[in-house]
């Protein structure tokens, strides 16, 4: 018994001096003032929290990470205490006064005319009275109003919420608008069909005027440090561009509807050393896969034919296709992302970042020749598609006139002809010079000059050449 007795008396003096079991007959290490004290990293934890201020209190809470179980315990206990006030309100407030307690008058609330006569002013002064209750009204109005744009001020989340309702308000207003005008086209006065054009033409102004903002914004060429446009978007990816990649942001408008999106992409111009692009094997599995054809039958398309150059001669061989199963499935993870507040969505959950963020990277060729024929074919591939798209689509459409789709018959509509979609009048004299400057003007379009022109707007300059 006395080695337990000193055992355990050694152990209350261990914490008693490391801060471990303090009461309010211990003396602390230091002075009680009235001012708080903030926590002091690196001291041992005292167990009793609640005898810490208030200033303490809060950054264990907001600081969960340091002391997880203090401030799991103290939140609960506050969250317990806050509650226990507010039902011992409620209880005091429908409570009958007890008879062996001495019963205290509540505070009674004055009327404004008494707090007019107690401010100086006469009871029979009526004027004086209704300006006394004005200021009162108006100095309680502007209390308000300074407090809700504080709170408006301290939480940035309710100006982007605002937009985004009414966006949202705007969209179904307008699309129930359209709805009543389909129904109701035929009956409207002739005051409500000015109303409505009117409308309509404000509506297409305004829509163009925020398209042109939008625009200039891009207007810049090669100019413009990246890391600090980068800062403002993505902080995170701005410390990552290095002036040995020659990285390039651009800046490009999109969207599902209106008013158009900002999206940005990240480019880089010089190599990066990425082992992955040209072995694309899985190094952590143990034993690969046999050769294709040891393990399975013959399929189409698992033999190819090559040629091997030895001096002058080429040799065709036939070489059987690697297993690919094992391989990653390479992702280019660098999509078109918006410029947007990450407080309401993330910025990944925009379809079209989605759309490019998982396409699937091409097959990286060793050689650089290869890669340079591979680019070039694809550009050879996309300037077809678009002159075929022009010429096919652009000029000549297979749509006709309202007007008289109704008066020709079915018959006639089936055999109907295509149209050319630039406004040429055949009727006239001079139809023969106006299709003349329309076809130089078609055959003058320069798609390569085109592309040099949209790969340069709305670039940023590279992180090399600053």
């Amino acid at each position: 018994m006395p080695e337990t007795s000193d055992v355990l008396k050694q152990l209350q003096e261990l914490g008693f001096r490391h801060g471990r079991y303090q009461s309010k007959f211990r003396t602390r290490h230091e002075p009680k003032t009235r001012r708080t004290n903030r926590i002091r990293r690196g001291l041992p934890w005292e167990s009793l929290f609640m005898r810490k201020s208030r200033v303490e209190k809060r950054e264990i809470i907001l600081r969960p990470w340091e002391y997880p179980m203090a401030a799991q315990n103290l939140s609960v206990v506050l969250i317990q205490k806050r509650v226990r006030g507010i039902l011992c309100r409620m209880r005091s407030g429908t409570k009958m006064p007890s008879t062996t307690a001495p019963t205290t008058k509540p505070a009674q609330i004055r009327s404004p005319m008494q707090q007019f006569v107690a401010s100086g002013g006469n009871f029979s002064d009526e004027r004086g009275f209704r300006s006394f209750v004005a200021t009162k009204v108006q100095s309680w109005f502007r209390m308000e109003r300074l407090r809700w744009r504080g709170t408006l001020e301290r939480y940035p989340v309710y100006h982007i919420a605002a937009l985004q309702l009414q966006y949202a308000w705007k969209a179904y207003y307008q699309h129930k608008l359209y709805q009543c005008q389909a129904r109701t086209r035929s009956a409207l006065t002739p005051a409500n069909q000015a109303a409505l054009c009117v409308q309509n033409g404000w509506k297409s102004y305004t829509q163009r005027r925020i398209f042109r903002y939008y625009r200039d914004l891009l207007t810049f060429r090669s100019t413009g440090d990246p890391s600090r446009m980068l800062r403002a978007i993505n902080p995170s990816e701005a410390s990552l561009l290095d002036a040995s990649m020659g990285a390039q942001v651009r800046f490009r408008l999109g969207g599902l509807a209106f008013p158009p999106t900002i999206y940005y992409k990240i480019f880089t111009r010089k190599p990066v050393c990425d082992l992955g692009a040209f072995s694309p094997k899985n190094y952590t599995v143990a034993r690969q896969t046999g050769p294709v054809n040891h393990s399975h039958g013959k399929r189409p398309g698992q033999v190819r034919t090559s040629y091997i150059r030895v001096g002058n001669s080429y040799y065709r061989a036939r070489q059987q296709a690697e297993d690919t199963r094992l391989w990653y499935r390479r992702l280019e993870n660098n999509g078109w992302r918006p410029v947007t507040a990450k407080v309401l969505a993330e910025a990944n959950a925009d379809p079209i970042a989605q759309a490019t963020s998982d396409r699937a990277v091409n097959t990286f060729h060793y050689s650089k020749l290869v890669r340079q024929q591979d680019r070039e074919r694809a550009r050879r591939r996309k300037k077809r598609l678009w002159m075929q798209k022009l010429y096919t689509q652009g000029l000549l459409t297979a749509t006709g006139h309202p007007e008289q789709d109704q008066d020709q018959d079915q018959e006639d509509q089936n055999e109907k002809q295509p149209s050319v979609l630039f406004d040429v009048d055949f009727d006239d004299e001079n139809w023969e010079s106006e299709a003349e400057e329309m076809f130089q003007w078609a055959s003058a379009l320069d798609y390569d000059e085109y592309v040099d022109n949209w790969h340069e707007l709305g670039r940023t300059a590279a992180t090399g050449d600053l």
